[in-house]
């Protein structure tokens, strides 16, 4: 091997050896650390500085409530993916209770509900284990007065909650006329007024557009009611079917007296379920009638009462107490009590299905 050989040999040995070196230097150059922007505030960042969980928050999107949470020195790290869920609100020891509602197991959805809906009762929520309260979310008449009776009355009886909250409502979750509600003279004028063991008339309520029935001068209703069940009876005719008022307009005197003969009879708690006390009786009212069928003294065959079920809601009449629905009423089935509502109001109680006292609750009472 020549000289000239040699050095191009040591020449290109050199020039590899350089080359490796700039590669290796290029290639294995530590990365520089990657810096993420900080978007806390600096109260905030001290904290998280402190927690050494700066870069870890810093990666989640930025959160009004976990800032204020950092701030104050209230962070729960087990809590992070849900502080940054719920809505920032200005309120008053707002972050200790989100971190008190958290520790009784509710998420950021329930948290953010409970906010939006009832912030003004959120001690209530407060002062109770945990509940599902989203289950209310689409309850209409759900009323959060009552929520202890709903989960007790549930814990009693195998019912969906959206029902549960019905019959509460309606007071059935209570005695019958243990409590109730008492109506002013003018509420009692009401055509939809609501009469029940928890609906109370004053005691010397009495219509003042009471007018005798065709049928018989002693019988009254008040002056729409008569006219309707006028045009209800000639219809009733025209389909051969035959039936007569024998109940219509009680006075509270009368009702007392008829459910003091009851009770002295067959005893209070076997009254109570086929007689209302005196002032709970929609027939004080004067828009209540009991019919009987031309072949019965005090009720209607089958034929009629279908019938009755399934046309006296076009002149306004709905059956009040209908076969089935004692657990709703409190009162045994009479397929002969009739009630008047309207024409526009007993249509919307006929095709809805329910009984009046579920109905009044769901759409015509005020939660």
């Amino acid at each position: 091997m020549n000289k000239s050989f040699k050095i191009i040999v040591i020449t290109l040995c050199i020039l590899i050896l350089c080359i490796s070196i700039i590669l290796g230097i290029i290639l294995f150059k530590p990365k520089e650390k990657e810096v993420i922007p900080n978007k806390y505030n600096a109260n905030a960042t001290k904290v998280m500085d402190e927690l050494n969980i700066k870069d870890k928050i810093n990666k989640l999107d930025y959160s009004k409530t976990l800032e204020v949470i950092l701030e104050n020195n209230l962070y729960q790290d087990k809590y992070l993916d849900k502080y940054i869920k719920i809505d920032y609100i200005e309120f008053p020891n707002f972050i200790n209770y989100v971190n008190d509602l958290l520790n009784k197991n509710y998420n950021s959805e329930e948290i953010n509900y409970l906010f939006k809906y009832y912030l003004d009762n959120i001690n209530i929520f407060l002062n109770m284990d945990y509940i599902d309260i989203l289950q209310f979310k689409d309850i209409t008449n759900f009323d959060l007065n009552k929520l202890d009776r709903y989960l007790n009355y549930q814990k009693a009886n195998n019912y969906d909650m959206k029902t549960v909250v019905t019959y509460v409502n309606i007071g059935l979750d209570l005695e019958g006329y243990s409590k109730y509600v008492e109506y002013t003279e003018e509420e009692a004028k009401n055509l939809s007024i609501l009469v029940n063991k928890y609906h109370k008339l004053p005691d010397d309520y009495e219509p003042d557009d009471l007018v005798s029935l065709s049928y018989n001068v002693n019988y009254k209703l008040r002056k729409e009611a008569a006219d309707a069940f006028e045009k209800l009876t000639s219809a009733g005719i025209l389909d051969n079917i035959y039936f007569y008022p024998f109940s219509p307009y009680r006075s509270f005197s009368t009702q007392n007296t008829l459910y003091n003969m009851y009770k002295n009879r067959d005893g209070e708690a076997k009254a109570d379920t086929y007689s209302a006390r005196p002032g709970f009786s929609e027939h004080q009212l004067g828009l209540a009638v009991d019919v009987r069928s031309s072949t019965l003294n005090d009720n209607l065959t089958p034929e009629d009462y279908e019938w009755m079920l399934n046309n006296s809601y076009k002149y306004g009449f709905i059956v009040r107490y209908p076969k089935g629905k004692q657990h709703i009423t409190q009162f045994m089935e009479e397929p002969w009590h009739i009630r008047y509502l309207g024409v526009d109001l007993a249509t919307k109680v006929h095709d809805s299905g329910l009984t009046y006292d579920e109905y009044y609750d769901l759409y015509l009472e005020t939660h």
